[in-house]
């Protein structure tokens, strides 16, 4: 009687198993991940007339009124805007001919920067520029490793 009961167990075991076999086997649909919203300042901020006021001054080649722009913008910039005007700092800086002054803003940018990954990538570059403009090969290479990772695995 053992006996018999053993072998209804060992077909129902099998069966059990080659479903749990071909379970692992089957093909999930995969979601497209949601893209990530832009990183910008909005438009309802009180940084934005700023920012505006110091894109016309750089684009005067007025760098002197486009940083004391950014820098107030900083001032009464809301959360998560921080980055973008960091970032835009460190390109004036570069545009002065300002590399470590650049870098320090583009490093301080990262820190601020949301999990978006395509936005990391592009502030790592512009590490990578700075760095490069002062001579040093092996942080820009550092700091191009990392925007290529970041852009292989969004």
């Amino acid at each position: 009687m053992v006996q018999a009961h053993v072998q209804l167990m060992l077909p129902r075991a099998a069966l059990a198993g080659l479903l749990l076999l071909l379970g692992a086997c089957s093909v999930q649909p995969v979601m497209p991940p949601e893209p990530l919203p832009p990183v910008e300042v909005a438009q309802d901020s009180p940084a934005a007339s700023l920012l505006a006021a110091a894109d016309t001054a750089r684009a005067r080649n007025d760098f002197s009124a486009a940083g004391r722009y950014l820098e107030r913008a900083l001032s009464v910039s809301r959360s998560g805007e921080a980055t973008v005007l960091y970032r835009e700092l460190a390109e004036l800086r570069l545009a002065e001919e300002q590399p470590r002054a650049a870098e320090g803003l583009a490093l301080r940018a990262l820190r601020e920067a949301p999990d978006h990954p395509l936005w990391q990538a592009d502030l790592w570059e512009l590490v990578a520029e700075a760095r490069d403009r002062q001579g040093n090969d092996t942080g820009r290479d550092a700091a191009r490793d990392n925007a290529e990772r970041l852009r292989e695995d969004p």
